[in-house]
């Protein structure tokens, strides 16, 4: 049941966020971004729906058929993939600070005062968020024990 809530967390990850910021990027190319914060909430409340949902749905169809996975391995593997995940998120977050503190060196304004640029910044870090859960669910799922 562990994997396959996985595969649901990944899916879903893949094509709710995934269609939202292909509609935030055709926004910034329209110069429109009035309603993103609306495809957010909806983004949001989509995938905990989805993913809800889906998992109970499956639970119900297997509850007779679910072996009990060995915790150990698999707990291995989700503890791996969480601390993965953290230092990439680590990662990322010290990337963004480096990025800042170049420009304030260099002179360069990012523009982050106006609602813009606000958006903007929300946005990458909405997008830091979401590929570092896809990539702990997808290094859980590829670390477990095959059975």
């Amino acid at each position: 049941m562990r994997k396959i809530h996985l595969w649901i967390s990944l899916v879903v990850g893949v094509l709710v966020w995934g269609a939202y910021f292909v509609h935030f990027a055709q926004g910034m190319r329209a110069g429109d971004l009035s309603g993103l914060i609306w495809w957010f909430v909806a983004a949001v409340a989509i995938a905990a729906v989805a993913e809800a949902a889906a998992t109970g749905l499956i639970a119900r169809l297997l509850r007779r058929r679910c072996r009990v996975l060995d915790d150990g391995p698999t707990l291995q593997a989700a503890l791996k993939a969480g601390h993965v995940a953290l230092m990439l998120l680590v990662g990322l977050i010290l990337i963004s600070a480096l990025i800042l503190a170049l420009s304030s060196v260099f002179g360069w304004t990012l523009d982050l005062s106006g609602a813009r640029g606000q958006v903007i910044a929300a946005n990458l870090l909405l997008a830091m968020v979401v590929m570092v859960e896809l990539a702990r669910a997808a290094l859980t799922l590829a670390l477990m024990p095959r059975r």
